[in-house]
């Protein structure tokens, strides 16, 4: 007998692959029909062992009985047993040449997920190629489609990766995740899950080993969560994620507070116009302090989740959020961004790039017009057919932090998965630029208290502003700084006399041997008559030709004469002994006039300006190397 009837039964976690991968019962009697019905019942009562046992019964009866091969795949699919699915999917397949587009969906997902990358790859090319595809699940079969050529590449040249758990003193038997690390490599902050209730811890290292994880005191609290956070460069400013708290604004806001006088200050909800009624988490807060970067949900993006940047002006301010655009965000989830201390590279998670699967970390590099490059996958076994999640890099950029599971499935801890944080030596191909930085303290002469200073800072080869800022309240400040360059410094504060600096960070400095100084602000009054070296002021050579460069410290000195009415100061040339005595002599003045009139060109009035060249006669060094003679060609200013 022949009997055909339309099926429009769902069952239950079966129903998405048999509801839409057969639509009629074929060439079965009545006795086979009535064992396969008693077993989609058993199905919809979840009596699943049951349910197979009927299937298994029916294709004894009819060995070609697809229907009931696709119920027992179904059921399998369900159950994760992928190899039986694979095995009766497989079976649909070499009796009809013709199966369901889900058929091809389903059985191409399943050898996804088995790591079977080159399997899966013609199943779904059969299913987007197919006239009855699901449209809402065709962009999903192509990213996989992508992402299974990738992962094939990928696996045959593997990066460099053999990740480490960090101290015992830092991981426990709880989960412990999100780390974050400030730019000297000393503080480390971390997320530990207690009782469901997320709160932020610290470890510090002493250049040995890392002191036992302790809770953030004054930004942690007792009812509510703190997680996905990053820390300031120097250590003293901490953003981080709070949930559904009565000052909030959408469903999750960022945060931010202060390290002062050795403490932090109670969280600010940073407001509008970075928090919205949306989402927003997993910042990350530049070298510098001046831009944002964050995860949000807010309208305007290109897809479920993007990657915004806020930019905080001189007053304090932060913009409008800007959407960092293609082609780092995507159609998919992006998010969690680590931007390095170079201020270039960019570390981010998305699943809507081709990857290995789930969300896969990427790298992408900011040109100096500020587009960034097509992110690059950072390769497997970094990246997994799993999900992976936030990535820090140390400054130096040859050592990243993460979190990973202890061990693959472990079990969960109050439903969430146990968590170590781990530490790896990134590929070279994936590492940033190498960035040292500039630490000082900066207190009185006489009573060696901490001043809070004006700090900025030149790039001397390209001419350029590279920083302005102050010292934080216990006179400490620590600037990120490119290595391979030359940088002008000078740290000002009222009622003082300004201190020039001139460091360079050579290629085979790092942040194991950074530019650390202690300076000592000597009072006005206290400093009238005493040559002060100007480091930063740059001629033409063997010419009186002042380099543009030069007025970032001109400017700092035009302003300490105007806020101290009634000193004068006097302009000293000095030069090497190289060439006649009289040509040093004639150069020292002539370039100590210069000064002078760029000086009065930004503003100081000429009367209060003396020059005087010295030629060769005053060295500071010995002019028998050219580190002595570069020492000896210079300019001072001391107040009368």
């Amino acid at each position: 007998m022949r009997i055909i009837i339309i099926i429009i039964l769902a069952v239950s976690g079966i129903s998405a692959l048999s509801a839409q991968t057969y639509l009629t019962l074929k060439d079965v009697d009545k006795k086979t029909y009535a064992i396969f019905i008693e077993g989609r019942k058993m199905a919809m009562q979840q009596a699943f062992g049951i349910a197979k046992g009927k299937y298994r019964e029916a294709l004894e009866r009819t060995p070609n009985f697809q229907d009931a091969m696709m119920e027992l795949a179904g059921i399998y699919f369900s159950q994760k047993n992928s190899d039986s699915s694979i095995y009766y999917l497989k079976r649909v397949k070499e009796i009809n040449p013709h199966p369901s587009a889900r058929v091809y969906f389903t059985l191409a997902t399943l050898y996804y997920q088995e790591e079977k990358f080159r399997e899966a790859i013609p199943e779904y090319e059969s299913y987007l190629a197919s006239d009855l595809k699901n449209p809402r699940s065709v962009q999903d079969a192509q990213i996989r489609l992508a992402n299974c050529k990738f992962a094939i590449d990928a696996m045959a040249h593997p990066k460099e990766f053999d990740p480490q758990p960090l101290s015992d003193l830092i991981n426990t038997d709880l989960p412990e995740y999100l780390p974050s690390i400030s730019a000297d490599g000393s503080l480390l902050i971390y997320s530990r899950m207690i009782d469901l209730q997320e709160d932020l811890y610290y470890s510090e290292y002493d250049g040995k080993e890392w002191s036992v994880g302790r809770p953030l005191e004054g930004v942690n609290t007792e009812q509510f969560n703190e997680a996905g956070h990053c820390i300031s460069a120097d250590g003293k400013t901490i953003v981080f994620t709070g949930c559904n708290r009565p000052d909030g604004m959408g469903s999750c806001d960022l945060y931010i507070s202060y390290l002062r006088k050795g403490r932090w200050t109670e969280p600010r909800n940073m407001g509008n116009p970075v928090n919205t009624a949306g989402w927003e988490s997993q910042p990350s807060l530049s070298a510098d302090g001046n831009t944002l970067y964050f995860a949000s949900d807010r309208p305007g993006g290109y897809g479920f989740k993007d990657i915004w940047y806020s930019e905080r002006s001189d007053a304090g301010k932060w913009s409008v959020p800007r959407n960092i655009m293609a082609p780092v965000n995507t159609t998919k989830n992006d998010g969690s961004p680590f931007i390095h201390p170079d201020n270039q590279t960019l570390y981010f998670m998305s699943d809507g790039l081709p990857g290995m699967g789930g969300t896969d970390l990427y790298i992408s590099r900011k040109d100096e017009d500020g587009r960034w490059s097509m992110p690059q996958n950072l390769g497997y076994p970094i990246n997994t057919t799993g999900n992976e999640g936030a990535l820090v890099v140390n400054t130096l950029g040859n050592k990243a932090f993460f979190t990973a599971p202890k061990q693959k499935g472990a079990p969960r801890v109050n439903g969430m998965e146990d968590t170590d944080i781990y530490w790896f030596d990134l590929d070279k191909s994936l590492r940033p630029q190498p960035v040292s930085y500039f630490k000082a303290l900066v207190v009185d002469s006489i009573s060696r208290k901490p001043l809070q200073c004006e700090v900025q800072v030149t790039e001397i080869s390209g001419e350029k502003f590279y920083y302005k800022g102050t010292t934080a309240d216990d006179g400490t400040t620590l600037i990120c700084l490119p290595k391979s360059k030359l940088y002008g410094i000078q740290i000002n504060a009222p009622g003082y006399i300004f201190i020039s600096e001139s460091i360079m960070l050579p290629d085979s400095g790092d942040v194991d041997h950074p530019h650390i100084g202690t300076y000592l602000m000597k009072r006005i009054e206290e400093s009238k008559h005493l040559p002060m070296v100007l480091k930063n002021i740059y001629f033409t050579s063997g010419s009186d030709t002042l380099s543009g460069v030069s007025d970032v410290e001109l400017k700092v000195l035009v302003r300490m004469v105007q806020s101290n009415p009634g000193i004068r100061i006097q302009i000293n040339g000095h030069t090497d002994d190289v060439g006649s005595e009289m040509d040093n002599m004639n150069l020292s003045e002539r370039r100590a006039g210069a000064v002078k009139r760029r000086l009065v060109q930004l503003g100081l009035p000429p009367e209060l300006i003396a020059v005087k060249g010295y030629g060769e006669s005053r060295p500071c060094a010995e002019n028998k190397t050219e580190a002595g003679r570069s020492k000896n060609r210079r300019i001072e200013f001391q107040i009368e």
